[in-house]
């Protein structure tokens, strides 16, 4: 139920959401949730596991954004704090694409493999990644 009624209430909040707000809104989640504050990575892996299969049976819209508000509301909800990121990738058959995931620490909550992506949005780097790719 928990993954359900975050979902609804990120679609609310992405209805009046402007990609602009994202460093804001990754701010606001850092002093509501003690950063410190872990969560344990069975609690982890039960997120990434709901949020996307409620996801495929809402019947609007709930792709990367969407899940990633959902993800950071259900971990500030626990004291934890979760970063929205968000990538782009450019493979070489020219079809551009853009990506939005929610880190944990260094877990990747939502949004799957990242690998393909480079990062353009963050307020913090993750260790084993860098801003510019050789790409």
């Amino acid at each position: 139920m928990r993954g359900l009624f975050e979902l609804v209430r990120a679609r609310i909040i992405f209805a009046r959401f402007e990609a602009k707000t994202i460093p804001q809104r990754n701010k606001r989640a850092r002093a509501l949730a003690g950063k410190s504050i872990s969560i344990p990575e069975a609690d982890l892996a039960r997120i990434a596991y709901v949020i996307p299969r409620i996801s495929d049976r809402l019947p609007w819209r709930s792709d990367c954004l969407i899940q990633s508000i959902a993800g950071q509301n259900w971990l500030c909800a626990r004291g934890a704090y979760g970063e929205i990121q968000i990538g782009v990738e450019n493979p070489q058959d020219g079809k551009f694409g853009a990506h939005a995931w929610l880190l944990h620490g260094d877990s990747v909550v939502t949004g799957g493999d990242i690998a393909q992506y480079d990062l353009i949005l963050s307020d913090s780097q993750p260790k084993d990644r860098t801003e510019t790719s050789s790409r």
